[in-house]
């Protein structure tokens, strides 16, 4: 039960009297509290005191709190490994950045609102990201099990140099260059239990292999546990390893007896519809905004929207991060981005 919890009991104790004159002085603090200088470490201070791997460990030359942490062996600072490290923006910014940023307002957007620029408005966003992308990391699937896979096209969107690339960039939203399921297009695998957990990764790109399936599971599935998957045939020596039951929905059919591939598939659009509001995510990128959206699933499957924002930024903010703006623009393609395209004419060597 958190300090608010019990702020809450004595707040509805109070007489109608001394409930007013304490919400004006409140409305006067506000702005002092939000715009304290200290206010991000505060936080980062509280969610970093009630970890069990770090010890408090004197403080910094600047007063901050600093941890020795035993899974390291190291000591840090309160923000060594945070998303707000080296950060002279105040708690409102970041506040606003991550509740719009929620909300699904563009950079631009976001960038006007909150007073930064589109550049560090981006940089913030792929920080988050990397913040949340972990939570509530799945340990094991159980129970009643739905895996299918889904398709993105690939996308080499972002500054590089044209010799570099394996082709032309094209118009956003563009088709691809062959039709059907290519090695253009990136293969996702989600899997979902009757628990609401969720796996989610890029398997390769193309038609999927059996090996390509059975890494995103090993170690990840409780035995006797029940799957649900469409007819391909590599499923059923997996699910056989994995001493698990199978049922497979025949090519050209939704539903085999009780079972059905309709929560995936709901999965599998919600999914699509929500990728349409960046106008095309680089395929560098793609494996992070798929954990971004299972945070979101999450974050809905959990809790009240109205108490979204604060669980982000509480959760983002006290994630150990390491993080620079030059690796978000350096980081490898997860795919062979030549490999559809080494037979065309227009290949650049």
């Amino acid at each position: 039960m958190n300090q608010t919890h019990h702020l809450y009991e004595v707040i509805n104790m109070l007489c109608a009297d001394d409930y007013n004159q304490l919400l004006g002085k409140m409305k006067l603090n506000h702005k002092t509290i939000n715009e304290a200088a200290d206010a991000l470490h505060r936080i980062i201070f509280r969610e970093k005191s009630s970890q069990e791997h770090l010890v408090k460990y004197g403080k910094t030359s600047r007063g901050r709190q600093r941890y020795f942490n035993k899974t390291t062996g190291k000591t840090e600072s309160d923000t060594s490994a945070s998303i707000v490290r080296y950060t002279k923006k105040s708690y409102e910014q970041w506040s606003s950045f991550i509740k719009y940023m929620l909300y699904g307002l563009s950079l631009k957007a976001i960038a006007l609102e909150v007073g930064i620029s589109k550049t560090t408005a981006f940089a913030w966003r792929h920080k988050v990201i990397e913040a949340i992308k972990n939570y509530q990391e799945v340990i094991q699937l159980s129970g009643e099990i739905q895996a299918d896979e889904t398709y993105f096209l690939l996308n080499m969107k972002g500054p590089w140099k044209k010799k570099s690339m394996p082709r032309d960039p094209k118009k956003k939203g563009g088709p691809g260059i062959y039709r059907g399921v290519s090695n253009e297009q990136v293969c996702v695998f989600v899997a979902i239990d009757e628990n609401d957990q969720v796996i989610t990764k890029i398997i390769g790109q193309g038609n999927p292999l059996k090996e390509n399936l059975q890494e995103p599971l090993q170690g990840k599935v409780q035995q006797g546990s029940h799957f649900t998957t469409d007819s391909k045939s590599a499923y059923r020596d997996i699910i056989k390893d994995l001493g698990c039951a199978l049922t497979q929905i025949p090519s050209g059919l939704h539903v085999k007896d009780e079972y059905s591939l309709g929560l995936i598939n709901q999965y599998h659009s919600e999914l699509k519809t929500w990728f349409k509001r960046f106008r095309g995510v680089s395929t560098k990128h793609l494996e992070n905004y798929l954990m971004w959206f299972r945070f979101m699933k999450y974050l809905n499957y959990q809790l009240p929207s109205n108490h979204h924002a604060y669980e982000s930024l509480k959760y983002a903010i006290s994630s150990d991060v390491l993080i620079r703006t030059s690796d978000i623009h350096r980081k490898s393609f997860p795919v062979d981005i030549f490999k559809p395209y080494q037979h065309l004419s227009q290949h650049l060597s």
